[in-house]
């Protein structure tokens, strides 16, 4: 925490490089490394603090010219960068948003954000509240625990509220990625298909089995009891791509912190969240013993967490699961 705003000075590189996907097809990619012989899917977490001045430098090792944006929000204008040629290097400098949030970025390749999104050059910007911790919900989100709503376990007695305190945290950035456009835009096309039909569909640059075994993607904490939460974890969901997601989770639901086009969802507990294209979605996942849980216990519990979209869990024409899944363990 800081009193006051500061000057945050970063680096970036963007890189050319290669992915392996679910199947074992590789397929090109354009992103970001935060050293010059590192490229990273997706791009690494920015961390600011409201109010900051963030210079950061881009140097372009890439094939490609690439830019820098970051989408506009509510109260929010966004950053825009003319494209870094190749082989150059620029300090853009922006203001971070005054209020806490969860952001992204992207590198436009070619001048254009859908390519950038289309190639995996994507990584996410968090906003942290600048006098209080980053484990306090209404330093992050303020006035949602005062609105939240939950309907009484079983009926009856007090509902269950939502927890003041965040005890871990993951991002899950959601990208699609078709490998015939990938291959293309890599080689140099400067423009998108009207429908790139995506086969693959991503979690932190993974999918299936992969996805469900990553320590920074599945939630994995001590459970509380019932209707008591444990290792409560805030999940930043955003939504890279071109469609919407409809994340679903199973054993536990998630008290909605941040929406940004639905904002009656707020302070609400749901087990299915849409998250639209290009913004974020807030949550927080309780960790609670599931009610429905026979025998009733607090240990040892894996639980699926999916996007609803149906083909959103297969890859490659079809083979399930194998697309946007993960779990939640309960330990």
């Amino acid at each position: 925490m800081r009193a006051a705003a500061d000057v945050v000075n970063a680096g970036l590189f963007v890189l050319n490089g290669s992915r392996t996907m679910i199947d074992g097809l590789v397929v090109p990619f354009v992103g970001f490394g935060s050293t010059a012989d590192r490229l990273e899917l997706p791009s690494g977490q920015l961390e600011v603090q409201t109010g900051d001045t963030i210079n950061l430098t881009i140097t372009n090792k890439s094939t490609l010219p690439t830019g820098f944006a970051v989408p506009a929000a509510p109260g929010f204008a966004g950053v825009a960068t003319a494209p870094i040629a190749v082989g150059d290097t620029r300090m853009v400098t922006f203001t971070a948003p005054s209020s806490p949030g969860t952001h992204h970025y992207v590198g436009t390749v070619n001048g254009s954000v859908a390519t950038g999104q289309a190639l995996g050059a994507t990584g996410p910007l968090v906003v942290l509240p600048r006098t209080a911790a980053r484990t306090s919900v209404d330093a992050l989100f303020p006035g949602v625990r005062t609105r939240a709503r939950r309907q009484p376990l079983f009926g009856v007695g007090a509902p269950p509220a939502l927890p003041a305190l965040v005890v871990q945290e993951r991002t899950w950035l959601f990208s699609e990625l078709n490998p015939t456009t990938a291959y293309d835009l890599a080689g140099g096309r400067v423009s998108l298909p009207s429908d790139p039909e995506p086969e693959y569909f991503l979690i932190n640059g993974l999918s299936g089995m992969l996805a469900v075994e990553d320590p920074f993607t599945n939630i994995t904490g001590r459970a509380g009891g019932l209707g008591q939460p444990g290792d409560s974890t805030l999940v930043r969901m955003i939504n890279t791509g071109r469609a919407p997601r409809s994340v679903h989770l199973h054993g536990n639901h998630f008290w909605v912190l941040s929406h940004p086009d639905t904002p009656w969802l707020i302070g609400a507990f749901k087990d299915t969240v849409r998250v639209p294209p290009a913004s974020a979605v807030d949550v927080l996942v309780p960790l609670e013993a599931p009610p429905d849980s026979l025998p009733m216990v607090n240990r040892g519990q894996k639980y699926v967490v999916h996007d609803h979209i149906e083909m959103a869990e297969t890859a490659s024409g079809g083979h399930y699961p194998s697309g946007m899944v993960s779990e939640m363990n309960l330990t």
